[in-house]
């Protein structure tokens, strides 16, 4: 919710990022502003719950809004079954009585307003999607055109072509193919249902990584990041639909985005039974504790991933969540409780049965 829109459409003070508000209405309770040292009503801002309510230190009710990614306290309000305030006090705030009913209806509105917000910004956003098929169209064609480039250098198979090869065909080669596969994640973006096309077939999801990484290559080495992909034993076939190959592309991505120039990206894949887990870890911005299942939802992101890379509307993780949920999985985040500052180490872990 926008701040300016929120001020626009209550009538009831607020507070927001610690700092007090009037509202268009009514201003703020001068109690609040100018005699309160205890100022103990932004307390309500650690509690994760929305619509919690409190009676600071002057008697007054206050109401935490989570709405959207924004916390709000409506502040310095007197419920009318409000007996701890003396009745001088009341004379003399009048405008600040209310009925706790007409703040949840208020706040019914603001959630309902809120929702149609978001829909109307995702129906744009998923048209604008639309006009990068053309554009994917185009890339494909480019990336055959290197292909037939290579296939015509000396050599007994496209393989070892391309690996006596100059350095910048293969980052040619590389980055292309990147880009392309990157770009058929629009299909999800825009069809969640295509997720399921075709049927399934046998994939090896460290020999999938593997490959992946190695598309990797010449962006990481820009900023000095290096990828290590480690197995501590054999690692049987999984039954998969096309879409799982996204998910390296996307936990990839991911990491070099948010990693810290210098540090290593690391990728375990363990198989135990009839389960692999893998786990991508890298030492980036820590997403803040509220918003660790949030990250998975479409187009949001964290603030310190934000303030860290600008780039980004936050649909890769959402797309990572439903492929595995079709395969009857899930992804998980993880963070190192020890980290002292917003930067540490950030875990992304998942398991996909064998065959």
């Amino acid at each position: 919710m926008d701040i300016a829109l929120f001020q626009n459409l209550t009538k009831y003070p607020f507070i927001y990022n610690n700092e007090f508000h009037n509202s268009l209405e009514l201003e703020q309770n001068k109690t609040c502003l100018e005699k309160c040292k205890e100022k103990d009503c932004l307390n309500l801002f650690d509690n994760n719950s929305h619509l919690t309510e409190y009676r600071c230190s002057k008697s007054y009710d206050n109401i935490l809004l989570i709405i959207g990614n924004c916390k709000m306290i409506l502040n310095g309000l007197i419920f009318t079954d409000n007996r701890d305030v003396p009745f001088g006090r009341k004379e003399v705030r009048k405008n600040w009585i209310i009925e706790k009913d007409s703040i949840l209806i208020f706040i019914k509105k603001i959630e309902e307003i809120e929702i149609h917000i978001k829909n109307e910004i995702s129906k744009d956003k998923e048209k604008n999607f639309s006009m990068f098929h053309d554009f994917k169209t185009t890339m494909n064609i480019v990336f055959s055109c290197t292909q037939d480039i290579i296939s015509k250098l000396p050599g007994d198979t496209f393989s070892n072509k391309l690996e006596n090869s100059e350095k910048e065909i293969k980052d040619l080669y590389n980055s292309l193919n990147l880009i392309t596969s990157q770009l058929g994640m629009m299909d999800v973006i825009v069809n969640p249902s295509s997720i399921t096309f075709g049927t399934t077939k046998e994939i090896n999801i460290y020999k999938l990584f593997h490959k992946i990484s190695v598309l990797f290559e010449h962006l990481s080495k820009k900023r000095n990041i290096k990828i290590e992909l480690n197995s501590d034993n054999f690692i049987r076939n999984s039954n998969c639909y096309d879409s799982i190959e996204f998910i390296p592309l996307i936990l990839l991505d991911n990491a070099i985005k948010y990693s810290v120039d210098n540090s290593t990206i690391k990728i375990d894949i363990s198989q135990n039974y009839n389960k692999v887990t893998v786990k991508v870890k890298n030492i980036g911005p820590q997403v803040v504790d509220e918003n660790c299942e949030k990250i998975f939802e479409k187009f949001f992101r964290d603030k310190n991933g934000i303030e860290f890379e600008n780039k980004g509307i936050g649909v890769g993780l959402w797309v990572a969540k439903k492929i595995l949920e079709a395969h009857n999985c899930n992804i998980y985040y993880h963070k190192d409780k020890n980290a002292t500052g917003e930067v540490g180490l950030n875990i992304f872990e998942f398991e996909i049965f064998t065959i």
